[in-house]
């Protein structure tokens, strides 16, 4: 179990430095990990992906809340947004959770991968940072939008950024530092209430480790955010220094070289 929490802890160094730059929560990067860290562990192969996504989840929740106060000290986080989009995150994270519940963890890894990619290639051929499209959108679309957001984000265990980044920067034209900023304070919102519906899935299942509350594996989250809150700010400062369409094409990237190697195993 030491070594479990250990090999945790060095991914979750890499995770918040993820987090930060790119506001994604660092779920990209844990749920891949964790997956691999379960199999070789000996967990069940019938909850092994359920738990990576569940975990990756949890850790979200200390990670952004420390993305979340380093990039409002920057001013950077438009919390107005933040309140229109969080009725539909709410409800579509806690929905996600019991969907992933229910669905085979190959299918669940097969549709991360795929995900992963679709949405990296869109950012790597985005050519601007924003701009001001899409700005007047009317507010009562933005929980629906939430709400898409915090199901599928839930789903796969990646805090939100993946998708709310993108929808931030390409369709309400936000800066690209503005989108990653806001993107994390939406994904604390979608993260805890995700994490519930995991604990609350997981309950009664036979295939799980004793050490596990639902789905979630509490020593290897205890690991990952020891790590992740050192190295978060890090991500933060680097993200408000680079320039912000590098910064949308490295981020696509990252998703793309990430989304390939799911799909092949």
């Amino acid at each position: 179990m030491l070594y479990l929490v250990l090999v945790s802890a060095f991914a979750g160094l890499f995770a918040g430095v993820v987090a930060g730059l790119f506001g994604v929560g660092g779920g990209i990067v844990l749920v891949p990990t964790l997956l691999l860290l379960f199999v070789w562990y000996g967990v069940d192969t019938g909850v092994v992906m359920q738990m990576a996504v569940a975990t990756s989840l949890a850790t979200i929740i200390v990670t952004n809340i420390s993305a979340s106060w380093h990039h409002h000290k920057k001013g950077a986080v438009l919390w107005p947004m933040v309140g229109w989009f969080a009725p539909g995150l709410l409800l579509g994270a806690w929905s996600g959770a019991w969907l992933a519940a229910w669905m085979a963890g190959e299918h669940l890894r097969i549709l991360f991968a795929l995900f992963e990619m679709a949405v990296g290639l869109k950012m790597l051929t985005a050519s601007r940072d924003g701009g001001g499209a899409g700005l007047h959108w009317p507010r009562w679309s933005r929980p629906l939008i939430g709400g898409v957001i915090g199901g599928i984000s839930t789903l796969f265990g990646i805090g939100g950024g993946t998708l709310s980044v993108p929808t931030l920067s390409l369709l309400f034209g936000l800066s690209m530092q503005r989108a990653v900023a806001t993107s994390s304070a939406m994904g604390l919102v979608l993260a805890l209430f995700g994490t519930v519906g995991f604990m609350q899935a997981g309950q009664g299942v036979a295939q799980r480790p004793d050490w596990c509350v639902g789905f979630v594996a509490w020593p290897v989250f205890l690991g990952i955010i020891t790590a992740t809150l050192l190295t978060t700010p890090l991500g933060v400062k680097w993200a408000h220094a680079m320039d912000g369409v590098k910064l949308k094409r490295g981020f696509g990237l990252f998703l793309l070289l990430v989304g390939v190697k799911m799909l092949m195993g």
